[in-house]
């Protein structure tokens, strides 16, 4: 993001407005760590790395100048050696440009989600979690219906307090799932009596299936810690990743990958609205990157808050002042009914915009939109005015999958019939594709052509990360176009 010059006024409002408002995660464009490169790759067998469990520090007097520091100086998994983790190792050597992305998306977020699970008492490797399930980005996408840096299951989120409606998806709010993700671990904790891996496997695979392997283990006189369970495949590659990947930042150096500074010092605060905004204007108005203002409050469906109530955003600690400077003065969307539309194929702002009886420049500006064709499975919010209320219905009749009320999305799992639900099974058969491995392609590669999560891709075929491919071979994957 740009670095803007703010007048006088607006640097002693911000410095004001900092004391009285929650703060949160870092900022900073700063230089990448240099990095000695090493002649060979260490075994981890050979490993020797620093775990003390960091102290919680709610107030964070430390000095650190990088937040990585203050990550391994929290590290509490207990170090061990196994094949598997040499393996991830040799995965993560000089792969310069995986580091390089995440921490990149890291750079807003780790800074809340490193002092929240060190004000929990929570070993700080656990911090890398969101690495592993999204890259710390909130909105990767995931074919298994996982979503936000902690990939929630839509009803573990509920369970957990996460809300998900038309407008706002708490699984994908950073925030919000960052706190849902923390209670959720401790409970896993405190069941597990303290272990942290099984909490960890737990976490990946739930907590159901890390019990029923350790009963079976009981009752055959087998051990019962991790290594010893009958896992699935995908979680028993799972900590030796996680656990790898601390290794790489205990030492990136000796692994020839150089990790970017990130500044142990908060990058976002949040600010309390009272009225439904559209969040590009505000953006606009304050000088603020729409694209990072929106991607800092992921959890919003689209541009415009919800009108049920108020809410909080979170905005760059540099741009806060000149955003709140601003509130006052943005209008308040005229009171009308929405409707969410999720395009298909070949829809255009002009043909959305006659379905519905509106304006296509309103819907473009509602929703932040610069061209036309709108992509497959793009979320659009339409205002509809009372004479259009009948077009609304009329396109819901004639196309039932293109356009849903609030209401009816509310309701539609309460009244799917089993024909319904047959058809949807089938609809989602025929949104499978397959992509046929190429010579000299890896999972990473074809993770990135895909947009997809290399995780994800790994986990829906059942492959871990250092497996390798052969030419000819299938790999699953799901349509881009399913919403």
């Amino acid at each position: 993001m740009k670095v803007s010059n703010r007048p006088l006024l607006a640097l002693i409002f911000a410095s004001t407005l900092l004391a009285g408002c929650s703060v949160f995660s870092p900022k900073n464009q700063d230089q990448a760590q240099t990095a000695t490169p090493t002649p060979e790759l260490a075994q981890a067998a050979d490993e020797t790395q620093h775990h003390k469990h960091h102290t919680a520090n709610p107030n964070n007097d430390s000095n650190y100048s990088n937040i990585w520091d203050r990550v391994r100086d929290g590290y509490g998994l207990p170090s061990v050696s196994d094949n598997q983790i040499s393996s991830n190792l040799r995965w993560y050597a000089n792969k310069q440009s995986y580091f390089n992305r995440f921490t990149d998306q890291a750079q807003p977020y780790l800074y809340y989600v490193v002092s929240e699970m060190e004000a929990n008492d929570i070993p700080l490797e656990l911090a890398l979690i969101p690495v592993i399930e999204s890259s710390y980005d909130p909105n990767v996408k995931s074919p298994s219906n996982t979503a936000g840096i902690w990939q929630f299951v839509p009803e573990t989120g509920r369970n957990f307090g996460l809300k998900q409606n038309n407008w706002y998806n708490g699984r994908k709010d950073v925030i919000a799932s960052t706190d849902a993700a923390i209670r959720y671990l401790k409970k896993l904790n405190s069941d597990l009596n303290g272990d942290w891996l099984l909490t960890v496997a737990a976490y990946n695979a739930g907590e159901g299936t890390v019990n029923n392997a350790i009963e079976k283990n009981k009752r055959a006189g087998k051990p019962t810690d991790f290594w010893s369970l009958p896992l699935p495949k995908h979680t028993k590659d799972y900590i030796p990743q996680l656990l790898a990947l601390s290794k790489v930042i205990a030492n990136p150096q000796r692994y020839n990958v150089s990790l970017q500074a990130i500044p142990d010092s908060p990058y976002f605060v949040k600010i309390n609205v009272d009225k439904q905004i559209n969040l590009a204007q505000a953006a606009k108005q304050a000088n603020i990157d729409p694209n990072e203002l929106k991607k800092l409050n992921s959890g919003m469906n689209g541009w415009l808050t919800s009108p049920l109530g108020g809410h909080q955003l979170l905005v760059p600690v540099e741009d806060a002042a000149a955003f709140t400077l601003q509130l006052d003065s943005l209008p308040r969307p005229a009171k009308t009914q929405w409707q969410e539309h999720v395009a298909k194929k070949g829809d255009t702002l002009a043909s959305v915009a006659k379905m519905y009886g509106s304006d296509a420049d309103t819907i473009a500006s509602i929703n932040n939109l610069q061209k036309t064709p709108l992509h497959a499975g793009q979320r659009l919010q339409i205002p509809l005015s009372a004479s259009a209320s009948n077009n609304s219905n009329n396109a819901d009749t004639t196309k039932p999958d293109t356009a849903k009320t609030i209401a009816d999305n509310k309701n539609s799992n309460k009244r799917d019939k089993p024909e319904k639900r047959a058809k949807q099974e089938s609809q989602d058969k025929e949104n499978r594709s397959y992509y046929t491995v190429k010579s000299g392609e890896n999972l990473w590669t074809i993770a990135k052509a895909q947009k997809i999560s290399v995780n994800a891709l790994a986990k829906l075929n059942d492959l871990s990360l250092t497996s390798t491919l052969k030419p000819g071979q299938k790999l699953l994957l799901l349509s881009q176009a399913t919403p």
